[in-house]
């Protein structure tokens, strides 16, 4: 149920504004939710949504987040809207895209690790999105709205990734979309996307150019977004846009034009040790983090900077400026499309969610990889024998696991752990006409399958009890509307599970359990480990032997969660 009277100040249209004080003046009662029901029907100016995903980004990788990377478009974002700190999600592509597109748990739609098709197996193992859980683009396009996509999918099975293959029911077209330009599988090269799942699609086909003009990916994506959002603003004003632009960036591999990556050379020589503890005091300086805040240690199987040869450290630190690069490109085509919103007139009634999928990427191990992002690679020493080929089309590279330490900072572990450096992620959400608190800091614990339930929220629009003939499932989520107006508004949830490939986690009530599963064993006897987050927020202070009762509460509490929405057995 919507707190409606809390949400008066969003569900008014600007138009009634003046007329509704007057009213409330003289001591009549209006109905707030019929007032603003009625106006999206008669009005045009409902906002434009605009969900920004970026792929394999770090909680501490943006400037606003305490990075010494230059964002300066997503800086003003940030300093035009608001940002969280305790927003998380699923700590991998496929699982977190499913429950921010639904609104719902990712394991209870069908996509509990990456999509990959599972016949026969169980419900939340299918590796697609189940059609009892309509996506947010369905519920918009129903509404009025057109709907686009560009970039990565990573909702198909790979075995449905064929252009031959003739349902498209687990493409965009299928899940609302009206428009699409991406790729359907996990990643692609970003000058030569190629090979099943990784070739650009136009609509439901092979685009005609694999990559007309050789131009970077982040950018064909974002110049086919402004097509896209140009098109609905000069031949169909009175529909409003949902655009979902989901970056390959900064997912491997690492590729972007040499003058970004020359910007960094000579930044990262002081080594992932150093930079992690200054990107730890800058977020307390940014106040993003609280002063308490312990940074926790390294992976006890990572080097430190100083126990590296001299060699090691040149290519390590080339690698990373790489990254960096990465970053700042996708930055660049993030300011091209809020330039274009504000030239079209656009932008202040646009709202904005930008957000990463999981956290930093460790899958290269120590050594990093430079020919391939998985499996192994070539030594250092050829590596610095082709450190100019780094970042170009002649390398598909994936920086060291330490790095991805750094990404992460002041949490451990990285992208696939239930730790915050899994699943703790940056959300920086803006609109101009709505949110006042400009540069604001929201410290409520938010998850990924909360942003379209609070679209929802804001157009008042019900999620169906059908689409398509299929009954649909319950929403998950919860709106986080409150929050742009209140800072101190409550938690949307208290309670939220985690589960992935054995590792499960559970939160409730400023307490963190996870369990880590060792491949073989019975999962009875993982053990489990405790987490006052209300005190600790980087969850560096182990607890379970202080407070054994809270550890078994809790871990009860994971088992009924998990039953709830259908994630067992485990697997």
């Amino acid at each position: 149920m919507r707190n409606t009277t809390t949400n008066t100040h969003y569900r008014m249209h600007k138009s009634i504004l003046f007329w509704t004080s007057l009213i409330c003046l003289i001591g009549l009662c209006i109905n707030p939710v019929t007032t603003f029901a009625q106006s999206i029907q008669t009005e045009t100016d409902r906002p434009n949504i605009i969900y920004i995903l970026l792929d394999d980004v770090g909680f501490a990788d943006l400037g606003p987040y305490g990075s010494e990377i230059s964002t300066p478009s997503i800086d003003k974002l940030a300093n035009e809207g608001i940002r969280y700190n305790r927003f998380e999600t699923r700590a991998i592509c496929s699982p977190t895209r499913a429950a921010l597109l639904t609104g719902r748990n990712n394991q209870s739609v069908g996509m509990m690790d990456l999509a990959r098709a599972n016949p026969g197996g169980p419900a939340h193992t299918q590796g697609y999105i189940n059609p009892a859980a309509g996506t947010i683009a369905q519920i918009l396009q129903a509404n009025g709205y057109r709907t686009s996509v560009v970039g990565k999918w990573h909702l198909t099975p790979n075995t449905e990734q064929e252009d031959s293959f003739t349902s498209r029911e687990n493409w965009p077209s299928g899940k609302g979309f009206q428009n699409f330009y991406g790729w359907l599988s996990g990643w692609t090269d970003q000058y030569n996307p190629s090979g099943t799942g990784r070739e650009m699609i136009d609509g439901d086909h092979l685009a005609n150019e694999a990559n007309p003009g050789g131009e970077h990916v982040s950018e064909a994506i974002v110049d086919r977004a402004i097509d896209y959002l140009r098109e609905g603003f000069e031949n169909a004003p009175e529909q409003p846009e949902f655009l979902y632009l989901a970056f390959g960036a900064a997912h491997a591999p690492i590729q972007v034009p040499q003058s970004y990556i020359d910007t960094y050379i000579g930044v990262y020589e002081k080594g992932w040790d150093k930079l992690r503890e200054e990107r730890f005091v800058r977020q307390k300086q940014l106040g993003i983090i609280p002063m308490n805040a312990v940074l926790t240690e390294g992976h006890e199987d990572d080097p430190t900077w100083k126990d590296l040869t001299p060699v090691e450290q040149t290519v390590y630190a080339r690698f990373m400026a790489t990254y960096a690069g990465f970053i700042e490109h996708t930055d660049e085509q993030i300011g091209r499309l809020v330039e274009f919103l504000k030239e079209a007139g656009q932008y202040d009634n646009t709202l904005i969610f930008l957000m990463s999928d999981n956290g930093a990427a460790p899958e290269a191990g120590v050594d990093g990889n430079f020919t391939r992002p998985y499996g192994r690679d070539i030594s250092v020493e050829e590596m610095l024998y082709r450190l100019e080929d780094l970042g170009t089309e002649r390398s598909s590279a994936l920086y060291q696991r330490p790095w991805a330490r750094v990404g992460g900072t002041p949490f451990k572990k990285y992208k696939l752990w239930p730790f915050g450096g899994g699943v703790r992620d940056p959300l920086i959400i803006t609109w101009p006409d709505e949110i006042s608190d400009k540069g604001g800091i929201r410290t409520q614990f938010v998850e990924v399958m909360d942003i379209t339930p609070t679209v929802l929220d804001i157009l008042d629009i019900e999620a169906p009890d059908e689409i398509s003939g299929v009954e649909q499932m319950e929403l998950h989520g919860a709106s986080i509307l409150r929050t742009f107006k209140d800072p101190e508004a409550p938690d949307p949830r208290s309670t939220q599970f985690f589960c992935m490939r054995g590792n499960r986690a559970i939160y409730h009530k400023g307490w963190k359990a996870v369990a880590i599963h060792k491949r073989g064993t019975d999962f009875e006897s993982d053990p489990w480990e405790l987490y006052h987050t209300e005190q600790d927020f980087s969850e560096a202070i182990e607890v379970s032997e202080k407070y054994p009762d809270k550890l078994k509460e809790l871990k009860e509490l994971w088992w009924s969660e998990a039953e709830k929405y259908g994630s067992l057995p485990l697997e």
